[in-house]
């Protein structure tokens, strides 16, 4: 078994699951997830952000760790002190299996790694399943058709030389640790990339997507025809969102993870 413990939003999600999913397939043996850090809603959203399971807008048959799976890999809180004893000394056995990523950059030793491992980390690089790039294509396919008000909007977006904008600020704005450290991409950065885009392609249509759309109607205005996606067609987690931006022709993103993936 492989074990990924998810964390953060959905395209943190897709990252892990695709690493995951890799390495199973290597060790032809089955996949498990951990929900347990998504269940965990003990620190307060100043350090962190909360999120649910949202890798589940796919039609991916998922497979849940039992609680003594993921004890296995991370021992068993005990408040005797045989207990403790005894977990502290099997944990010395096992911890080997538990892998820890080290670092942003791609690892590429963990696509070597035997059966009976617990994946823990954000995994963000492509190498991780570029190997099997269709097959994650396929896995991470829309199969619900749209409808109304986003069915009209992916006609337009198929039929122009369509542009994704992509406005990731949420807790990048409102966290102390993540305006720090990631940080919001300003109006300034779209401008320039859209000058570069329409330099080297004719676009005519200008498709906004954020989870801050007004901000973006007040701050972002082009000089080409632009639509502001607004919450009629986010759909639940963003999966609308998603499967629109999908279908443009060409893409701005911020540092998103959401972005990169659609």
């Amino acid at each position: 078994m492989i074990l990924v413990r998810l964390m953060g939003g959905l395209g943190n999600q897709m990252f892990q699951f695709a690493l995951g999913y890799n390495l199973a397939r290597k060790n032809n043996t089955e996949l498990k997830i951990d929900t347990s850090l998504l269940a965990d809603k003990s620190q307060p959203h100043e350090v962190v952000t909360h999120r649910d399971l949202e890798i589940d807008i796919f039609d991916i048959p998922l497979s849940f760790a039992t609680q003594k799976e993921v004890e296995y890999f991370n021992g068993k809180s005990y408040s005797s002190i045989p207990g403790k004893i005894g977990n502290k000394v099997a944990w010395q056995f096992r911890k080997k299996n538990l892998i820890i990523e080290n670092g942003r950059n791609f690892h590429p030793e963990i696509l070597t790694l035997p059966d009976n491992k617990c994946l823990v980390g954000s995994w963000q690089s492509e190498k991780y399943f570029k190997d099997i790039e269709n097959e994650i294509r396929k896995l991470y396919s829309f199969t619900k058709p749209l409808t109304g008000k986003p069915l009209a909007i992916s006609s337009e977006i198929k039929n122009s030389e369509s542009v994704c904008i992509h406005v990731r600020r949420g807790d990048y704005v409102t966290s102390p640790i993540y305006s720090k450290s990631l940080g919001t991409t300003e109006p300034g950065y779209y401008m320039q990339a859209l000058e570069l885009l329409k330099s080297k392609r004719k676009v005519n249509n200008l498709f906004v997507f954020s989870d801050d759309i007004e901000w973006c109607k007040a701050n972002l205005i082009f000089s080409i025809p632009t639509q502001y996606m607004d919450y009629e067609a986010t759909g639940k987690k963003y999966a609308i969102d998603m499967q629109l931006m999908s279908l443009c022709k060409h893409f701005i993103i911020p540092n998103s993870t959401f972005g990169w993936w659609a």
